[in-house]
């Protein structure tokens, strides 16, 4: 497969036909700190999800050293409903390196990227590429699929990807490399798709031997799905006696780190019998009807509520809230349809 001939069929499709994404940047490179957020965000997150919340993060915080000077709290809600919250947090820490270690000039390295926290390879060589037209390696799921299909190669993702990655390479042009990267990325998410892809307006179908040998439906082959385990808790509604709602700010360690929160007792696994509730104060606690799940990417949850009506506000140290303004604050998904299971049994909702 001739590289040339390769990324100029992608390139003179990409100029026709790249998608509109406040992140990109037409004729030019992009901006490093845009570039870094947006994949940040990107991770395990759809296009269409992060666009208003990129837009919303470059509104307050346009430049790395606004970033830099800001609150933690503040930037994890302003994550709050895009998942997988360390990443706020270490765009946070990061920020502070890159202004105390670089003069807040963003890092053109490979090796100083990757040493910065929730950077990876794939982070940083899209970084190099797109920001600085640097010739990196970048590959993710969109172009894992491509190079799969385009070599006909009937096995699992996670048994080639070393070998994808010395492909991947060789097959980078001399110039226009953020272009090129980002025209693979938007072919395998509007043309090659992992199911029924569009091999007819594929730009580079003559060069595909998958779909020479009519195994594209079969590429990538599947994995075993693998069951996620499930953990159970109790959730603490708490309500004052002016009818306010009690949240606590979490660690920063662990999951949905330093995310507001309703109280909750241990996350322990359904294997595990739990001797009893471990109420956070004595008193009339009441059962809420039905469970609440959610999906973390390594297992469920499943919540049952108690609530606990009356209480005074100097008693807790937290935040109370009133009801009506839960759906305006930072919290995360999770959190989110807590507050809907127990305020429709009030005949309170809100919009999703």
């Amino acid at each position: 497969m001739s590289k040339n001939n390769l990324s100029k069929k992608v390139l003179i499709w990409y100029d026709k036909n790249r998608r509109d994404l406040p992140w990109r940047k037409v004729n030019q490179n992009s901006d490093p700190y845009e570039t870094w957020i947006s994949e940040v965000m990107l991770q395990q997150t759809t296009v269409e999800a992060v666009k208003p919340y990129f837009r919303k993060f470059l509104s307050k915080w346009p430049t790395i050293q606004d970033l830099a000077k800001s609150n933690i709290n503040d930037v994890m809600d302003m994550w709050s409903g895009l998942g997988y919250y360390s990443r706020a947090k270490n765009i946070h820490k990061s920020s502070h390196i890159i202004i105390n270690n670089y003069n807040g000039k963003f890092p053109n390295k490979y090796d100083e990227l990757i040493k910065l926290p929730g950077i990876g390879p794939y982070t940083a060589g899209a970084i190099l590429a797109i920001a600085f037209n640097k010739g990196a390696v970048v590959i993710d799921a969109n172009i894992e699929r491509i190079l799969l299909r385009l070599n006909g190669i009937l096995l699992p993702i996670k048994d080639v990807k070393k070998e994808l990655r010395e492909l991947a390479s060789t097959l980078n042009p001399e110039k226009r490399i953020g272009d090129y990267v980002q025209a693979l990325m938007d072919i395998g998410s509007k043309i090659c798709k992992p199911k029924n892809p569009n091999c007819s307006i594929c730009p580079i179908k003559s060069n595909c031997k998958s779909l020479q040998n009519d195994l594209t439906e079969l590429i990538p082959l599947k994995d075993k799905v693998k069951v996620r385990p499930i953990k159970e808790a109790e959730l603490f509604w708490i309500v004052s006696n002016n009818d306010k709602i009690f949240l606590r700010r979490r660690s920063l360690s662990g999951l949905l780190p330093g995310m507001l929160e309703f109280p909750s007792s241990e996350w322990i696994s359904t294997n595990k019998k739990r001797k009893s509730i471990a109420f956070p104060f004595s008193g009339k606690w009441e059962s809420i009807p039905g469970k609440i799940t959610h999906t973390f990417s390594h297992f469920e949850l499943s919540l049952k509520v108690y609530t606990f009506k009356g209480i005074d506000q100097d008693s807790l140290n937290g935040l109370w809230e009133n009801k009506e303004n839960l759906n305006k604050i930072g919290l995360p998904s999770l959190m989110r349809k807590v507050y809907r299971h127990v305020l429709s049994k009030e005949g309170i909702r809100f919009e999703k």
